[in-house]
């Protein structure tokens, strides 16, 4: 399979430099290059290079650690861990219009945009193979698509430019959401039609499904928004059907069992619908393997594997507790590959642990989910009252996820944390983005990122069903999903048959609460939260239940305008602010 789907250094890397350089810088003072005009735009290797560029700025997104603060943080799911990080978007204390992570998305975003109206308006005239031109075509439409999406969804009402911009301009003004929601969804429907319902190079290209998906999603959103149109919520649920029902045409399907959907090496398995590619070559690869001088960009690696890690090296031989800990206590694990980077931004809530995963019988997914235990590591052996610990055989760390007996911990060699003795240094570990086969310790990660994945797709149709009020419907789209959950290996046929009996729920359980918890348990970590409960109307009321927050109020469901864009409107009426930021 070719995974080379983004820029290679060298021709790509100049060509991506000059092809952003015509882009937008807060849409305005663009620097227009002659040689990539719609001359270099009309030529195979601009239409090429263009679109594949294009995918190269979603690297800005997923992976870099400040749009992860703006998918994770401040919601029910996850709080602050022990590393300070950005405690900005977890207070909802000082999200300024000067904040680097609100810029970046705004600025990226019409980074490709321009890019992308460039190829569409000049790459029909390139003299490429028809069927190839048309596909490229497509995949514009989508990517354009694409990252208006991000922008709405954190602005509200933006400019909205579906012209190449080749000369410099200092006004711009913003377009009412209805008018970007219609664009969005005129781009995706056409790119429906236009893409291949598979990819020949690798699922980090846009596909039939993955178009789908997200015009799904688009309309779904509308539906809530005040844009919304009366026949929303139906066309999402009919959009994910079509993606659903015709599954295998695209070579997709749900996982049988919910741990292969993120083992290392399977990102691009039948589950997965969309990604952003990554592999281990330094001239794709944009990120620091093995502290190579081949690195492009630090804020395009992907860090993932870094973010959920708690502090296991602090974990200490003594079975009760880690405080108060005598003089001779000493660590029981060394840092490695395996167990990962610590550097501890989130950790779950008590909502995610003890509600969204609360039943763990029937439901596989909390152990699927987060790393319950550490093998010892140590070459320094490690000796208590309780025996010593023998490396790459005994578990030094232990988090059953519930409390024990103290007869337990002295029958256990190595530590027990119980779920009263969690900290911001030490809690279970989400382990979905965990790279285990870098070179270093410290490095971040090679693996593709997945976005778009079926089961995101049942529970996208559920929300819809929920909302055009057809609860069985909704029911049998979450079903399809706990019932994978209920698989476990080492299971016997008529056991996961039974725990996929006890997973089932009726029409009348399918409420929009009920499917942010199944959310919860199915996507934890994949950075949707923020917008899932903006998008439900959920995110006021679930800090209130949830995860107390008292810096948040109402004009927090959007972010600020960068104020680099209003200060360099200076012709025409001064750009608008969103409410609450002036």
């Amino acid at each position: 399979m070719k995974i080379h789907t983004f820029f290679k250094k060298g021709t790509w890397g100049l060509m991506l430099t000059a092809v952003l350089a015509t882009g937008c810088q807060d849409v305005l003072e663009q620097e227009f290059r002659s040689d990539l005009g719609p001359e270099f735009f009309a030529t195979a290797g601009g239409l090429e290079g263009g679109v594949t560029a294009s995918y190269s700025i979603a690297r800005f997104f997923w992976g870099s650690e400040g749009y992860t603060y703006t998918e994770n943080a401040g919601t029910d799911e996850s709080i602050l861990g022990a590393s300070d990080g950005n405690r900005t978007f977890f207070e909802y204390n000082n999200i300024l219009p000067s904040v680097g992570e609100v810029a970046s998305i705004w600025n990226n975003s019409y980074q490709a945009i321009n890019n992308l109206n460039g190829v569409l308006k000049f790459g029909p005239s390139a003299a490429i193979d028809p069927a190839r031109r048309t596909a490229l075509l497509a995949e514009a439409k989508f990517l354009r698509a694409f990252y208006y999406f991000q922008l709405v969804r954190n602005f509200g009402d933006v400019p909205l430019s579906l012209s190449f911009i080749d000369v410099p301009t200092t006004s711009a003004t913003r377009a009412p959401q209805a008018e970007v929601y219609a664009a969005m969804i005129k781009d995706l429907t056409e790119a429906v039609q236009e893409l291949p319902a598979t990819s020949n190079q690798s699922k980090g290209r846009a596909t039939k499904p993955a178009a789908l998906h997200l015009l799904a999603k688009v309309y779904l959103t509308r539906g809530w928004s005040a844009a919304a149109q009366p026949s929303d919520f139906a066309t999402a649920a009919a959009t994910a059907r079509q993606l659903i029902d015709n599954q295998a045409t695209y070579g997709l399907g749900l996982e049988q069992d919910f741990a292969n959907v993120f083992r290392e090496g399977n990102e691009y398995g039948r589950e997965s619908i969309f990604v952003i590619d990554r592999n281990t070559d330094p001239s794709y690869a944009e990120s620091q393997f093995n502290n190579s001088p081949q690195i492009a960009n630090g804020n395009k690696e992907n860090r993932l594997n870094f973010y959920w890690v708690s502090l296991y090296t602090n974990a200490l031989n003594v079975n009760f507790g880690i405080s108060g800990a005598p003089a001779n206590s000493i660590a029981v694990m060394d840092r490695d590959t395996r167990n990962g980077r610590p550097f501890r931004r989130f950790r779950p809530t008590n909502y995610t642990l003890n509600t969204a995963f609360g039943e763990r019988n029937n439901d596989s997914r909390y152990f699927k989910t987060f790393q319950s235990a550490w093998i010892f590591n140590r070459t320094t052996p490690v000796t208590t009252s309780r025996g010593s610990l023998v490396a790459g055989r005994d578990t030094a760390i232990w988090m059953p996820g519930v409390e024990v007996t103290e007869a337990q911990r002295r029958a256990f060699k190595g530590v027990i944390l119980a779920p009263s003795q969690y900290t911001a240094d030490l809690h279970p570990t989400m382990t979905k983005h965990a790279a285990v086969n870098r070179l270093t310790v410290n490095e971040s990660s090679y693996r593709p990122i997945i976005l778009f994945r079926l089961a995101d797709t049942y529970l996208l149709a559920a929300e819809a069903y929920i909302k055009d009020n057809k609860p069985q419907e909704a029911a049998a789209m979450i079903n399809a999903v706990r019932q994978r959950a209920a698989f476990k290996a080492t299971n016997t046929a008529a056991q996961n048959a039974a725990a996929a009996t006890a997973m089932t729920i009726s029409p009348s359980q399918a409420t929009i609460d009920f499917l942010l918890d199944e959310r919860t348990r199915e996507l934890y970590g994949e950075n949707t939260r923020w917008h899932d409960l903006v998008r439900t109307q959920s995110l006021k009321r679930r800090l209130e239940q949830y995860n107390p927050t008292p810096g948040f109020r109402d004009f927090h469901l959007l972010r600020p305008i960068p104020q680099s864009q209003i200060d360099l409107t200076t012709t025409g009426p001064k750009f608008p602010q969103n409410p609450g930021y002036n």
